[in-house]
């Protein structure tokens, strides 16, 4: 991918998917698929996001998720530890790698001085709550151009 100077946009199709490729592709190989932590330590840009709710989940919390555990919906583990990434790097790549890809990443992806302020309140701290809840964390507020656009009720 570096020598060709391809970047790597990844979507959450394989937590629907992957129990299906591994008769075809093998449990070896399936253990490296998507090859996401590798394209970020051979300096490969990354970005995350979802393929849309009419073939994958639109939520970014089930998409973290599978990239954290590997599991698909069907609760095969079939990533290895060596693709697995940290919560950190799986948020940067969710966050700052996608607004890389779009074009905008002096405006969005991260919280900095400068940039747009638009965030979301969260019902669990992604970076406490164990890996299986992820998938379950909801906005309980938005706020975007300073103003509340969402509060659960």
């Amino acid at each position: 991918m570096k020598t060709l100077g391809v970047d790597r946009a990844l979507q959450d199709s394989g937590y629907f998917e992957r129990e299906s490729q591994l008769k075809e592709k093998g449990a070896e190989a399936m253990k490296r698929l998507p090859r996401i932590d590798s394209a970020a330590t051979i300096d490969v840009q990354a970005g995350a996001g979802t393929d849309a709710h009419r073939v994958a989940s639109y939520n970014p919390w089930v998409a973290l998720r599978w990239m954290l555990d590997g599991e698909t919906v069907g609760g095969a583990a079939l990533r290895g530890p060596e693709e697995t990434l940290t919560r950190e790097n799986a948020l940067r790549i969710y966050t700052q790698g996608s607004a890389w890809f779009a074009f905008v990443k002096k405006e969005r992806g991260s919280l900095e001085e400068g940039r747009l302020a638009d965030l979301a309140v969260l019902s669990k701290d992604y970076f406490k709550v164990p890996v299986e809840e992820i998938g379950e964390i909801e906005a309980v507020m938005t706020v975007v151009g300073g103003r509340v656009e969402y509060e659960k009720q």
